[in-house]
Protein backbone atom coordinates (compact mmCIF):
# COMPACT_ATOMS: atom_id res chain seq x y z
CA UNK A 1 0.00 0.00 0.00
CA UNK A 2 0.93 3.62 -0.53
CA UNK A 3 0.38 5.29 3.13
CA UNK A 4 0.92 9.33 3.95
CA UNK A 5 1.07 9.69 7.66
CA UNK A 6 0.48 13.43 9.26
CA UNK A 7 1.32 14.46 12.40
CA UNK A 8 2.43 18.78 13.24
CA UNK A 9 6.12 17.54 13.79
CA UNK A 10 8.53 15.44 12.27
CA UNK A 11 9.22 12.10 13.79
CA UNK A 12 12.95 12.54 14.00
CA UNK A 13 13.02 16.05 15.09
CA UNK A 14 16.34 17.26 17.61
CA UNK A 15 14.10 19.07 20.04
CA UNK A 16 11.64 16.30 21.28
CA UNK A 17 8.43 18.29 20.14
CA UNK A 18 5.11 16.29 20.08
CA UNK A 19 5.68 14.29 23.42
CA UNK A 20 4.18 10.53 23.13
CA UNK A 21 2.47 11.21 19.68
CA UNK A 22 5.72 11.75 18.30
CA UNK A 23 7.28 8.81 19.57
CA UNK A 24 4.60 6.57 18.58
CA UNK A 25 5.02 7.40 14.75
CA UNK A 26 8.45 6.96 15.11
CA UNK A 27 8.06 3.65 16.00
CA UNK A 28 5.14 2.93 13.62
CA UNK A 29 7.08 4.30 10.55
CA UNK A 30 10.44 2.58 11.69
CA UNK A 31 8.66 -0.66 11.85
CA UNK A 32 6.84 -0.25 8.66
CA UNK A 33 10.06 0.43 6.82
CA UNK A 34 11.66 -2.79 8.50
CA UNK A 35 9.26 -5.36 8.23
CA UNK A 36 6.29 -4.64 4.95
CA UNK A 37 6.53 -3.43 1.70
CA UNK A 38 4.10 -0.36 2.24
CA UNK A 39 5.42 2.19 0.46
CA UNK A 40 5.35 5.30 3.73
CA UNK A 41 5.11 9.07 3.30
CA UNK A 42 5.26 11.77 5.99
CA UNK A 43 3.79 15.43 6.30
CA UNK A 44 4.56 17.52 9.08
CA UNK A 45 2.95 21.56 9.20
CA UNK A 46 2.92 23.89 11.38
CA UNK A 47 6.07 24.91 12.51
CA UNK A 48 7.98 25.47 9.59
CA UNK A 49 7.96 29.18 8.10
CA UNK A 50 10.63 30.83 4.95
CA UNK A 51 11.97 34.41 6.17
CA UNK A 52 11.63 35.68 2.36
CA UNK A 53 8.62 33.93 0.35
CA UNK A 54 5.34 33.54 2.47
CA UNK A 55 3.69 31.67 -0.33
CA UNK A 56 2.68 28.18 1.32
CA UNK A 57 4.00 25.38 -0.10
CA UNK A 58 5.40 21.90 0.27
CA UNK A 59 9.15 20.31 0.31
CA UNK A 60 10.78 17.76 0.47
CA UNK A 61 13.25 17.27 3.78
CA UNK A 62 15.99 14.16 5.07
CA UNK A 63 14.79 11.51 7.74
CA UNK A 64 16.34 9.35 10.05
CA UNK A 65 15.59 6.61 7.50
CA UNK A 66 16.92 7.35 3.94
CA UNK A 67 15.13 6.99 0.61
CA UNK A 68 12.94 4.10 2.85
CA UNK A 69 10.50 6.83 4.00
CA UNK A 70 9.59 10.77 1.90
CA UNK A 71 9.01 13.07 4.12
CA UNK A 72 8.14 16.23 3.57
CA UNK A 73 6.98 19.81 5.30
CA UNK A 74 4.06 22.08 4.41
CA UNK A 75 6.27 25.55 4.71
CA UNK A 76 4.02 28.79 5.44
CA UNK A 77 0.55 27.24 6.74
CA UNK A 78 -1.91 29.66 7.81
CA UNK A 79 -2.40 27.26 10.68
CA UNK A 80 0.14 27.26 13.26
CA UNK A 81 1.10 24.61 15.70
CA UNK A 82 0.91 23.10 18.00
CA UNK A 83 -2.98 24.05 18.89
CA UNK A 84 -2.50 26.29 21.83
CA UNK A 85 -0.28 28.25 18.82
CA UNK A 86 -3.91 29.38 17.65
CA UNK A 87 -6.50 29.80 20.10
CA UNK A 88 -7.06 33.03 19.51
CA UNK A 89 -7.85 32.75 15.76
CA UNK A 90 -10.10 29.46 15.38
CA UNK A 91 -11.74 31.11 12.20
CA UNK A 92 -8.60 30.79 10.48
CA UNK A 93 -8.37 27.14 11.45
CA UNK A 94 -11.97 26.71 10.64
CA UNK A 95 -12.38 28.75 7.32
CA UNK A 96 -8.75 28.70 5.59
CA UNK A 97 -8.82 26.47 2.20
CA UNK A 98 -4.82 27.46 1.24
CA UNK A 99 -3.98 24.47 3.22
CA UNK A 100 -6.06 22.26 1.51
CA UNK A 101 -5.55 23.31 -1.99
CA UNK A 102 -1.32 23.00 -1.65
CA UNK A 103 -2.39 19.15 0.33
CA UNK A 104 -4.66 18.65 -2.95
CA UNK A 105 -2.00 19.26 -5.75
CA UNK A 106 1.09 17.70 -3.35
CA UNK A 107 -1.67 14.34 -3.44
CA UNK A 108 -1.66 14.53 -7.29
CA UNK A 109 1.91 15.45 -7.49
CA UNK A 110 2.86 11.88 -5.51
CA UNK A 111 -0.11 9.87 -7.78
CA UNK A 112 -1.98 9.42 -4.94
CA UNK A 113 -2.28 7.53 -1.99
CA UNK A 114 -4.46 4.24 -0.75
CA UNK A 115 -4.30 6.23 3.08
CA UNK A 116 -3.80 9.04 4.56
CA UNK A 117 -3.23 8.32 8.45
CA UNK A 118 -3.79 11.77 10.16
CA UNK A 119 -2.52 11.46 13.81
CA UNK A 120 -3.80 14.91 14.51
CA UNK A 121 -4.79 18.01 12.40
CA UNK A 122 -3.11 20.90 14.21
CA UNK A 123 -0.44 22.55 11.99
CA UNK A 124 -3.40 22.37 8.79
CA UNK A 125 -6.71 23.86 8.35
CA UNK A 126 -9.66 21.83 9.23
CA UNK A 127 -10.51 22.22 5.01
CA UNK A 128 -7.67 19.60 4.95
CA UNK A 129 -10.15 16.64 6.03
CA UNK A 130 -12.42 16.75 3.47
CA UNK A 131 -9.37 15.95 0.31
CA UNK A 132 -11.84 12.85 1.11
CA UNK A 133 -14.20 14.82 -1.41
CA UNK A 134 -11.30 14.80 -4.43
CA UNK A 135 -10.44 11.40 -3.73
CA UNK A 136 -13.23 9.48 -2.78
CA UNK A 137 -11.41 6.13 -3.21
CA UNK A 138 -8.40 7.23 -0.23
CA UNK A 139 -8.95 5.86 2.78
CA UNK A 140 -9.00 8.30 5.52
CA UNK A 141 -8.02 7.39 8.88
CA UNK A 142 -7.62 9.66 12.26
CA UNK A 143 -6.35 8.81 15.47
CA UNK A 144 -7.45 10.28 18.69
CA UNK A 145 -4.54 11.06 20.40
CA UNK A 146 -5.58 14.56 22.11
CA UNK A 147 -9.15 16.16 21.83
CA UNK A 148 -8.49 18.93 19.22
CA UNK A 149 -11.47 18.14 17.51
CA UNK A 150 -13.68 19.01 20.42
CA UNK A 151 -11.37 21.49 22.63
CA UNK A 152 -8.57 24.06 20.97
CA UNK A 153 -6.65 23.76 23.66
CA UNK A 154 -6.78 19.86 22.87
CA UNK A 155 -6.97 18.62 26.81
CA UNK A 156 -10.04 19.74 27.97
CA UNK A 157 -9.02 20.78 31.38
CA UNK A 158 -10.98 24.20 32.14
CA UNK A 159 -8.71 27.24 33.14
CA UNK A 160 -5.41 25.35 33.89
CA UNK A 161 -6.95 23.89 36.57
CA UNK A 162 -9.51 20.88 36.46
CA UNK A 163 -11.11 18.33 33.82
CA UNK A 164 -13.64 20.05 31.88
CA UNK A 165 -16.89 18.70 31.63
CA UNK A 166 -19.78 21.08 30.39
CA UNK A 167 -18.33 24.09 28.06
CA UNK A 168 -21.50 25.50 28.02
CA UNK A 169 -21.66 26.36 24.35
CA UNK A 170 -18.25 27.75 23.98
CA UNK A 171 -18.88 30.37 26.98
CA UNK A 172 -16.43 28.65 29.06
CA UNK A 173 -13.70 28.78 26.45
CA UNK A 174 -13.81 32.21 26.64
CA UNK A 175 -13.14 32.12 30.31
CA UNK A 176 -10.20 29.55 30.07
CA UNK A 177 -7.19 30.35 30.73
CA UNK A 178 -5.59 31.16 27.09
CA UNK A 179 -2.35 32.33 27.82
CA UNK A 180 -2.39 33.88 24.28
CA UNK A 181 0.86 34.99 22.64
CA UNK A 182 0.15 37.03 19.66
CA UNK A 183 0.43 35.23 16.98
CA UNK A 184 2.91 36.91 14.68
CA UNK A 185 5.27 36.59 17.48
CA UNK A 186 4.84 32.88 17.32
CA UNK A 187 5.81 33.08 13.72
CA UNK A 188 8.77 34.97 13.70
CA UNK A 189 10.00 32.87 16.12
CA UNK A 190 9.57 29.92 13.43
CA UNK A 191 10.84 32.02 11.40
CA UNK A 192 14.31 32.96 12.99
CA UNK A 193 14.69 29.51 14.38
CA UNK A 194 14.54 27.63 10.53
CA UNK A 195 16.81 30.01 8.87
CA UNK A 196 19.16 29.15 11.90
CA UNK A 197 18.83 25.44 11.29
CA UNK A 198 19.42 26.10 7.76
CA UNK A 199 22.46 27.64 8.16
CA UNK A 200 23.84 25.05 10.71
CA UNK A 201 23.74 27.39 13.15
CA UNK A 202 23.30 24.95 16.03
CA UNK A 203 24.82 27.25 19.07
CA UNK A 204 22.50 30.14 17.71
CA UNK A 205 19.46 28.09 17.08
CA UNK A 206 19.80 27.02 21.17
CA UNK A 207 20.14 30.49 22.24
CA UNK A 208 17.09 31.29 20.03
CA UNK A 209 15.17 28.89 21.69
CA UNK A 210 15.60 29.45 24.77
CA UNK A 211 15.32 33.26 24.73
CA UNK A 212 12.01 32.17 23.07
CA UNK A 213 11.03 29.82 25.88
CA UNK A 214 10.95 32.43 28.39
CA UNK A 215 9.69 35.21 26.50
CA UNK A 216 6.83 32.69 25.48
CA UNK A 217 6.45 31.32 29.62
CA UNK A 218 6.84 35.35 30.52
CA UNK A 219 3.52 36.31 28.92
CA UNK A 220 1.89 33.25 29.37
CA UNK A 221 2.46 33.84 33.41
CA UNK A 222 1.63 37.82 32.63
CA UNK A 223 -2.15 36.68 30.70
CA UNK A 224 -2.53 33.96 33.59
CA UNK A 225 -2.34 36.34 36.35
CA UNK A 226 -4.60 38.75 34.48
CA UNK A 227 -7.55 36.78 34.00
CA UNK A 228 -7.18 34.93 37.82
CA UNK A 229 -8.02 38.43 38.89
CA UNK A 230 -11.19 39.08 37.14
CA UNK A 231 -11.76 35.66 34.38
CA UNK A 232 -13.86 37.49 32.33
CA UNK A 233 -14.80 36.07 28.99
CA UNK A 234 -12.38 37.92 26.43
CA UNK A 235 -13.47 39.24 22.82
CA UNK A 236 -11.71 36.46 20.83
CA UNK A 237 -11.54 36.09 16.64
CA UNK A 238 -13.87 32.98 16.66
CA UNK A 239 -16.92 30.82 17.96
CA UNK A 240 -15.78 27.86 20.07
CA UNK A 241 -19.59 26.57 19.63
CA UNK A 242 -18.83 26.58 15.79
CA UNK A 243 -15.17 25.54 16.23
CA UNK A 244 -16.58 22.12 18.25
CA UNK A 245 -19.42 21.68 15.67
CA UNK A 246 -17.37 21.75 12.78
CA UNK A 247 -15.07 19.96 13.98
CA UNK A 248 -17.31 16.99 14.87
CA UNK A 249 -19.21 17.48 11.68
CA UNK A 250 -15.94 17.47 9.16
CA UNK A 251 -14.84 13.87 11.47
CA UNK A 252 -18.28 12.51 10.79
CA UNK A 253 -18.21 13.53 7.14
CA UNK A 254 -15.10 12.84 5.55
CA UNK A 255 -12.69 10.45 7.89
CA UNK A 256 -13.81 6.66 6.87
CA UNK A 257 -12.16 5.57 10.22
CA UNK A 258 -11.80 7.06 13.88
CA UNK A 259 -9.14 5.69 15.93
CA UNK A 260 -9.40 6.23 19.78
CA UNK A 261 -6.29 4.82 21.79
CA UNK A 262 -8.64 4.02 24.47
CA UNK A 263 -11.95 2.79 25.73
CA UNK A 264 -12.20 6.40 27.82
CA UNK A 265 -11.73 8.22 24.96
CA UNK A 266 -14.19 6.43 22.69
CA UNK A 267 -16.38 7.06 24.87
CA UNK A 268 -15.63 10.65 25.38
CA UNK A 269 -15.99 10.92 21.32
CA UNK A 270 -19.01 9.45 20.74
CA UNK A 271 -20.19 11.70 23.57
CA UNK A 272 -19.38 14.90 22.29
CA UNK A 273 -20.86 13.31 18.73
CA UNK A 274 -18.51 11.14 16.75
CA UNK A 275 -20.42 8.85 15.27
CA UNK A 276 -20.44 5.58 17.29
CA UNK A 277 -20.19 2.92 14.31
CA UNK A 278 -17.18 4.37 12.88
CA UNK A 279 -15.08 4.83 15.85
CA UNK A 280 -12.94 2.15 17.01
CA UNK A 281 -10.68 1.76 20.39
CA UNK A 282 -7.21 0.52 19.01
CA UNK A 283 -4.71 0.68 21.83
CA UNK A 284 -1.21 2.28 20.15
CA UNK A 285 1.89 -0.40 19.55
CA UNK A 286 4.90 0.38 21.47
CA UNK A 287 8.20 -1.42 21.71
CA UNK A 288 8.35 -1.70 25.66
CA UNK A 289 5.26 -4.25 25.24
CA UNK A 290 7.58 -6.87 24.46
CA UNK A 291 9.31 -6.79 27.75
CA UNK A 292 5.92 -8.40 29.08
CA UNK A 293 8.33 -11.26 29.19
CA UNK A 294 9.86 -9.85 32.31
CA UNK A 295 8.74 -11.99 35.38
CA UNK A 296 7.10 -10.46 37.86
CA UNK A 297 9.06 -9.26 41.02
CA UNK A 298 8.18 -10.10 44.31
CA UNK A 299 7.34 -7.95 46.56
CA UNK A 300 9.15 -8.13 50.35
CA UNK A 301 10.65 -4.95 51.35
CA UNK A 302 8.52 -3.38 54.36
CA UNK A 303 9.28 -0.13 52.47
CA UNK A 304 7.00 0.85 49.38
CA UNK A 305 9.39 2.09 46.72
CA UNK A 306 7.30 4.67 44.58
CA UNK A 307 7.60 7.10 41.67
CA UNK A 308 6.33 9.57 39.75
CA UNK A 309 7.54 9.93 36.01
CA UNK A 310 7.21 12.53 33.43
CA UNK A 311 6.81 16.06 34.29
CA UNK A 312 6.60 18.78 36.59
CA UNK A 313 2.54 19.30 35.15
CA UNK A 314 0.06 20.25 37.12
CA UNK A 315 -2.74 18.34 35.11
CA UNK A 316 -0.43 15.52 35.22
CA UNK A 317 -1.31 15.26 38.46
CA UNK A 318 1.98 16.16 40.43
CA UNK A 319 0.40 19.25 42.43
CA UNK A 320 -1.73 16.90 43.39
CA UNK A 321 0.91 14.12 44.76
CA UNK A 322 3.03 16.37 46.27
CA UNK A 323 0.04 17.77 48.55
CA UNK A 324 -1.29 14.06 48.80
CA UNK A 325 2.12 12.65 50.11
CA UNK A 326 2.08 15.44 52.60
CA UNK A 327 -0.86 14.97 54.15
CA UNK A 328 -0.52 10.98 54.42
CA UNK A 329 -1.02 9.77 58.22
CA UNK A 330 2.76 9.29 59.72
CA UNK A 331 2.21 5.63 60.15
CA UNK A 332 1.77 4.87 56.80
CA UNK A 333 4.53 7.75 55.47
CA UNK A 334 6.62 6.47 57.20
CA UNK A 335 6.54 3.26 55.00
CA UNK A 336 6.95 4.87 51.68
CA UNK A 337 10.35 5.97 49.70
CA UNK A 338 9.40 8.59 46.67
CA UNK A 339 11.44 8.71 43.62
CA UNK A 340 10.66 11.56 40.86
CA UNK A 341 11.82 11.53 37.48
CA UNK A 342 11.22 14.84 35.86
CA UNK A 343 13.65 17.08 33.67
CA UNK A 344 14.14 20.53 35.30
CA UNK A 345 13.16 23.29 32.99
CA UNK A 346 12.53 26.69 34.68
CA UNK A 347 12.45 28.25 38.27
CA UNK A 348 9.21 26.54 38.96
CA UNK A 349 10.70 23.45 38.34
CA UNK A 350 13.68 24.04 41.02
CA UNK A 351 10.72 25.13 43.37
CA UNK A 352 9.17 21.51 42.72
CA UNK A 353 12.11 20.23 43.76
CA UNK A 354 12.36 21.68 46.94
CA UNK A 355 9.04 20.65 47.85
CA UNK A 356 10.27 17.21 46.99
CA UNK A 357 13.17 17.12 49.35
CA UNK A 358 11.02 18.43 51.92
CA UNK A 359 9.26 15.70 52.17
CA UNK A 360 11.72 13.42 54.13
CA UNK A 361 10.89 14.86 56.86
CA UNK A 362 7.43 13.31 56.48
CA UNK A 363 8.28 10.13 54.40
CA UNK A 364 11.10 7.46 54.92
CA UNK A 365 12.87 9.15 51.86
CA UNK A 366 12.16 11.39 48.80
CA UNK A 367 14.34 11.60 45.86
CA UNK A 368 14.64 13.62 43.08
CA UNK A 369 15.98 12.55 39.47
CA UNK A 370 16.78 15.16 36.73
CA UNK A 371 15.03 13.21 34.55
CA UNK A 372 15.56 10.03 32.91
CA UNK A 373 17.00 8.10 29.70
CA UNK A 374 15.08 5.74 28.40
CA UNK A 375 18.15 3.27 27.83
CA UNK A 376 18.33 3.22 31.70
CA UNK A 377 14.53 2.84 32.85
CA UNK A 378 15.44 -1.45 32.72
CA UNK A 379 18.01 -0.32 36.13
CA UNK A 380 15.14 2.29 36.96
CA UNK A 381 12.27 0.10 37.29
CA UNK A 382 13.97 -2.35 38.90
CA UNK A 383 14.21 -0.61 42.41
CA UNK A 384 10.01 0.43 42.05
CA UNK A 385 7.15 -1.68 43.31
CA UNK A 386 4.27 0.73 42.64
CA UNK A 387 4.32 3.81 40.38
CA UNK A 388 1.96 6.64 40.29
CA UNK A 389 0.06 8.38 37.18
CA UNK A 390 -2.24 11.09 39.30
CA UNK A 391 -3.78 12.92 36.10
CA UNK A 392 -6.52 14.93 36.87
CA UNK A 393 -7.28 15.30 33.34
CA UNK A 394 -8.66 12.94 30.47
CA UNK A 395 -4.71 11.99 29.90
CA UNK A 396 -5.63 9.89 26.54
CA UNK A 397 -3.25 6.94 27.31
CA UNK A 398 -0.38 7.87 29.70
CA UNK A 399 3.04 6.30 27.54
CA UNK A 400 4.67 6.52 31.21
CA UNK A 401 1.79 4.34 32.04
CA UNK A 402 2.50 1.65 29.48
CA UNK A 403 6.57 1.48 30.66
CA UNK A 404 5.87 0.94 33.75
CA UNK A 405 3.78 -2.12 33.09
CA UNK A 406 5.70 -3.66 30.46
CA UNK A 407 8.50 -3.26 33.56
CA UNK A 408 6.47 -5.48 35.70
CA UNK A 409 5.60 -2.72 38.03
CA UNK A 410 1.77 -2.22 38.91
CA UNK A 411 0.07 1.59 38.51
CA UNK A 412 -1.97 3.47 41.45
CA UNK A 413 -3.98 5.41 38.79
CA UNK A 414 -6.61 7.97 39.03
CA UNK A 415 -10.10 7.14 37.48
CA UNK A 416 -9.36 10.13 34.52
CA UNK A 417 -7.72 9.02 30.72
CA UNK A 418 -7.01 5.55 30.03
CA UNK A 419 -4.21 4.49 32.48
CA UNK A 420 -7.07 2.82 33.86
CA UNK A 421 -7.78 0.06 31.47
CA UNK A 422 -4.09 -1.23 31.65
CA UNK A 423 -5.42 -3.54 34.52
CA UNK A 424 -8.86 -4.56 36.21
CA UNK A 425 -7.94 -4.70 38.85
CA UNK A 426 -10.09 -1.95 41.20
CA UNK A 427 -7.80 -1.50 44.18
CA UNK A 428 -5.48 0.74 41.82
CA UNK A 429 -7.70 3.46 41.01
CA UNK A 430 -8.33 6.44 42.98
CA UNK A 431 -10.85 9.12 42.37
CA UNK A 432 -9.23 12.04 40.62
CA UNK A 433 -8.36 14.70 42.28
CA UNK A 434 -9.28 13.04 45.81
CA UNK A 435 -7.15 12.92 48.69
CA UNK A 436 -8.68 10.54 50.76
CA UNK A 437 -8.90 8.26 47.64
CA UNK A 438 -5.53 8.41 46.94
CA UNK A 439 -4.69 7.46 50.44
CA UNK A 440 -7.05 4.93 50.89
CA UNK A 441 -5.50 2.73 48.33
CA UNK A 442 -2.10 3.45 48.66
CA UNK A 443 -2.58 2.77 52.48
CA UNK A 444 -4.41 -0.79 51.71
CA UNK A 445 -1.38 -1.38 49.17
CA UNK A 446 1.31 -1.13 51.76
CA UNK A 447 -0.86 -3.01 54.58
CA UNK A 448 -1.21 -5.73 51.85
CA UNK A 449 1.51 -6.24 49.48
CA UNK A 450 -0.13 -9.23 47.73
CA UNK A 451 -2.14 -6.44 46.38
CA UNK A 452 0.40 -6.06 44.25
CA UNK A 453 0.49 -9.40 42.43
CA UNK A 454 -3.27 -8.91 41.90
CA UNK A 455 -3.17 -6.31 39.93
CA UNK A 456 -0.82 -8.63 37.16
CA UNK A 457 -3.47 -10.99 37.17
CA UNK A 458 -6.26 -8.88 36.54
CA UNK A 459 -3.98 -7.17 33.78
CA UNK A 460 -4.58 -6.49 30.12
CA UNK A 461 -1.98 -7.82 27.62
CA UNK A 462 -0.12 -4.83 26.56
CA UNK A 463 -0.19 -4.34 22.73
CA UNK A 464 3.25 -5.09 20.18
CA UNK A 465 4.22 -3.42 17.85
CA UNK A 466 3.23 -6.21 15.46
CA UNK A 467 -0.50 -6.65 16.82
CA UNK A 468 -0.92 -2.98 16.70
CA UNK A 469 0.17 -2.92 12.65
CA UNK A 470 -2.13 -5.97 11.92
CA UNK A 471 -4.93 -4.08 13.49
CA UNK A 472 -4.35 -1.09 11.28
CA UNK A 473 -3.85 -2.77 8.40
CA UNK A 474 -7.02 -4.25 8.97
CA UNK A 475 -8.78 -0.60 9.17
CA UNK A 476 -6.63 0.60 6.29
CA UNK A 477 -7.95 -1.79 3.90
CA UNK A 478 -11.33 -3.16 5.13
CA UNK A 479 -12.53 0.35 7.09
Amino acid sequence: MKILYYNWTQFDNVNNQGGGVNVYQKNLIEYMVKNTDNEIYFLSSGLYYDVINNKTYIKQSKNIFGDKCQTFKLINSKCLAPASAMYDDINTYLNDNEDYEVLKKFINKCGGFDVIHFNNIEGLSLNCLKIKKDFPNMKIIYSLHNYFFCCPKVNLFYNDEKNCIDYQNGELCRKCLKNIVAKNKIIMFYKVNGLSEKLHMTKLNNKIRWYAKNVLRKLKKKNTQSEKKDNKAININGDFKKFRDKSIDAINNYVDVVLAVSNRVRNIAIRYGIQEKKIFTNYIGTKVAENEKIIKKTHNDQKLNIAYMGYFNKQKGFDFLIDALEKLPNEIAKKINFYCYAKIKDENDKINVEKIQKLNGKLNSAVHFNGYKHQDLPEIYKRIDLGIVPVIWEDNLPQVAIEFVAYGVPILCSDLGGAQELSEAKEFVFKAGNIESFQEKIANIINDRDLLKKYFEKQKKLTTMDEHINSLMKFYTNG
